[in-house]
């Protein structure tokens, strides 16, 4: 169910058609990997656990276990069969904690990683996210994800607002506190700002919050829509829908607002910009064949090419954006209505597909890449409550996120 197609239907004054977004290229087509390619096996891995503070190393334990696992390079298994081997001990005073590691390979006895890690009691869950992501890159060469956050909307006492957890659903933390309609939350590159839309003055506008001050401010607020706000890989520039001009159209400005420059000149509606991982391209949505499809445009500008055939109707594009040394490609991933049901599906650049990787009879929408480009974070509605999870593409593997009460949707994936 796509959020910001059906709040643009709703909301949108003077607007009368249909949410969508369309548009690219001309001469320089961004291409998408044309499937999702399963890299490497899971390394089998055995968790032995921690000595010293029971209560401490219990929780220790058990985050790093559901790190590891949820990274998708690693099985759980006993440590008398597991490849590689864990051991460690924990300790906390009126200074903090301190975890030490160390990981062998069981085989040839061979000390993979050795390495103490500190913190204050609070950061506990921080401080051993910190050596999952360290044994990920050790063993398996890939960024890991669990220093990640995940902003989402929150229905909360009757209002939609915007909050920040960490990867793995724990640490909730509210951002806004409108009483009123703030969605489509979108992270700055260096993880500082969130640019989102609210409705806090009755009208659509995009306004950024900066996560280390708290400081809001407003980057467009013209007559009519003022939508979808998404910064550029390189965090200077924005894309976001417009309707000042009678029609909605995506433009772009500076990450000041500033500088605007409208891309498209259609008569359908344009909406959910997504930028190409080398910054050249934007897909969007358009309604311009007479239903939701994605298309791609050129940063400056040219003549639009549509991108998606079938499903019949595609919204809500994001792109991945994997590290350069990643073994996965970029990958566009889509909301498709299918059946009277919403799924996700990654686009097939060569047919113009989209291959489902979440469709299992609930209402699946709302994806959102990880900073590796191997995970989606969505939203699940079920029985009318829309729960967060998390799917590894490679896997096929969902798991749900600790629920929070009044609902979350609308996840936005920070670097």
């Amino acid at each position: 169910m796509e959020k910001s197609w059906r709040t643009f239907i709703r909301l949108t004054i003077g607007a009368a058609r249909v949410l969508a977004v369309g548009a690219l290229l001309g001469s320089s087509v961004f291409r998408v990997d044309a499937q999702v390619e399963v890299v490497k096996g899971k390394h089998s891995f055995g968790v032995s656990g921690f000595s010293g503070d029971a209560a401490i190393a219990g929780q220790v334990t058990d985050v790093l276990k559901n790190d590891l696992r949820l990274s998708g390079y690693f099985s759980l298994a006993p440590v008398s069969s597991a490849e590689y081997v864990q051991s460690g001990s924990v300790r906390g005073d009126h200074n903090g904690i301190v975890v030490e590691c160390m990981v062998m390979q069981q085989a040839t006895k061979k000390v993979a990683l050795s390495k103490a890690y500190q913190g204050s009691a609070q950061d506990l869950r921080r401080v051993v996210h910190k050596l999952s992501d360290d044994i990920v890159q050790t063993l398996s060469g890939q960024r890991g994800i669990a220093q990640t956050k995940i902003a989402f909307v929150w229905s909360h006492n009757g209002a939609k607002e915007l909050a920040v957890m960490d990867y793995d659903g724990y640490n909730v933390h509210q951002l806004t506190y409108d009483r009123s309609i703030s969605v489509r939350p979108r992270w700055s590159p260096d993880g500082r700002k969130i640019v989102y839309t609210s409705y806090k003055n009755v009208f659509p506008d995009v306004l950024e919050v900066d996560l280390y001050t708290g400081q809001r401010r407003r980057l467009a607020s013209y007559p009519g829509l003022n939508s979808g706000a998404v910064f550029s890989p390189d965090g200077l520039s924005i894309a976001l829908t417009l309707s000042k001009d009678g029609n909605p159209e995506l433009y772009t400005m500076s990450e000041q607002g500033t500088d605007l420059r409208r891309l498209t000149h259609t008569r359908a509606g344009e909406s959910s910009p997504t930028w190409s991982p080398d910054g050249r391209a934007i897909a969007y949505v358009s309604d311009e064949s007479g239903v939701p499809q994605i298309w791609q445009i050129n940063k400056d500008g040219g003549s639009p090419l549509r991108l998606t055939v079938s499903p019949s109707y595609n919204t809500e594009p994001d792109w991945s954006h994997p590290p350069a040394n990643s073994d996965m490609k970029p990958m566009l991933a889509v909301t498709s209505r299918v059946g009277g049901k919403f799924q996700i599906g990654v686009y097939q650049s060569g047919s113009g597909v989209v291959s489902p990787v979440a469709a299992d009879g609930a209402d699946n929408a709302d994806p959102s890449w990880s900073p590796d480009g191997r995970h989606l974070v969505f939203t699940k509605t079920l029985h009318w409550r829309p729960e967060l999870y998390l799917l590894d593409v490679v896997t096929g593997e969902q798991v749900q996120l600790p629920t929070v009460e009044g609902g979350a949707s609308e996840p936005a994936w920070g670097p």
